[in-house]
């Protein structure tokens, strides 16, 4: 199923332009809902975007972005910067989509960001559903805990601008995204972020939410696992419909 993805360039808060992929749903018909994906801290958004390439057989379209300065994103990143390009990601959607009902899909780094610009545009730019996918609400718990195993902290190295401070964590605003439908999923293996990092998401927020614990599963593997991808659809449907 080769679709081409439609190359995409937006402006950030600051004016600095974003680098972007727009799938649309091979079923020709409009889209049910949109879905707008935050991707984690390694490399960019063509290394990520296959986690929900299979969902174009579903009649969903999705979008996924690079934060400033990765792949061909101008500017350098800073916790601030990509909370401003989640804001802007967020716009963009609306704008492209003005009718649907958007979903936001956040794995590992991209959780934090897109918890907390969801929650920081909620007036502006109403998402209808948040997965948050193998990830954290504190940049200094997650840190200490990557830390403390040593070897697996290789990933998080350039998370060095990030981690001194949780001013622009989710952590302490995560009750705020309610009403809107959290669903947390992590892997019980994850050796990247542990899973209790996901509870820590989870006890955060406030109803309605959701935890699926995945057995077995490690860091941001659960869009390759059929019992998962198949409960993610279900969920989508009963969403958007």
């Amino acid at each position: 199923m080769p679709v081409k993805p439609e190359d995409l360039s937006f402006p950030s808060e600051d004016g600095v332009n974003l680098h972007a992929w727009r799938f649309h749903s091979v079923h020709g018909a409009p889209s049910k809902c949109v879905i707008l994906m935050f991707h984690g801290n390694g490399q960019n958004l063509s290394t990520h975007f296959s986690s929900l390439y299979w969902i174009l057989q579903h009649g969903y379209d999705y979008m996924i972005f690079d934060y400033h300065g990765y792949g061909t994103s101008e500017g350098e990143p800073s916790p601030a910067a990509t909370i401003a390009d989640g804001h802007a990601a967020l716009r963009e959607m609306r704008k492209l989509y003005p009718d649907k009902k958007i979903v936001v899909f956040a794995q590992s780094l991209g959780g934090a960001i897109g918890l907390r610009a969801v929650i920081d545009m909620k007036n502006e730019v109403p998402v209808s559903l948040v997965v948050a996918d193998s990830t954290f609400a504190s940049y200094r718990s997650v840190a200490r805990s990557t830390l403390a195993h040593g070897w697996i902290t290789w990933p998080f190295q350039p998370l060095g601008w990030l981690v001194m401070s949780d001013e622009f964590a989710p952590r302490d605003v995560l009750s705020n995204l309610a009403p809107t439908p959290l669903v947390v999923i992590h892997g019980e293996k994850d050796r990247t972020v542990s899973i209790d990092m996901g509870w820590d998401v989870y006890d955060h927020a406030a109803q309605p939410k959701e935890f699926w614990s995945i057995p077995g599963g490690t860091h941001t593997d659960s869009m390759y696992r059929p019992a998962i991808a198949k409960r993610f659809i279900e969920k989508l449907d009963s969403i958007c419909r």
